[in-house]
């Protein structure tokens, strides 16, 4: 019985961690260039990154336990979601560590005189 209220909690813990997912993957990683303004944006990589390593967390530990042999059609599913997810957030995450690695160059413009 206490098996099967864990196994419930972490479905639910995947359905509440969706919102966090989709930020991770759908959060613009340079907010000007996706306005279309050629600028340098301080902060939008690390905010993109923010969100990816807790949902890359959560749904990489999803994926590790129902992609184990998958005998029901259900955990496969689940699977497929959480492995989905993870690309979705890991595409979008890796593109806010190479879009910090292009500002590494102009770190002057983001540096905070004190």
């Amino acid at each position: 019985m206490a098996s099967m209220r864990l196994k419930w909690l972490g479905y639910l813990l995947l359905i509440a961690a969706l919102p966090l997912a989709i930020l991770a993957g759908g959060l613009p990683v340079n907010e000007y260039k996706a306005q279309g303004i050629d600028g340098v944006d301080c902060d939008g990589p690390l905010q993109v990154l923010f969100y990816a390593v807790p949902a890359l967390l959560i749904y990489g530990t999803g994926l590790a336990l129902h992609a184990s042999p998958p005998q029901k059609p259900f955990r496969l599913a689940v699977a497929l979601l959480c492995a989905a997810l993870c690309l979705f957030a890991a595409l979008n995450a890796a593109a806010a560590v190479r879009e910090q690695w292009q500002q590494g160059r102009t770190a002057e413009t983001c540096s905070r005189g004190l």
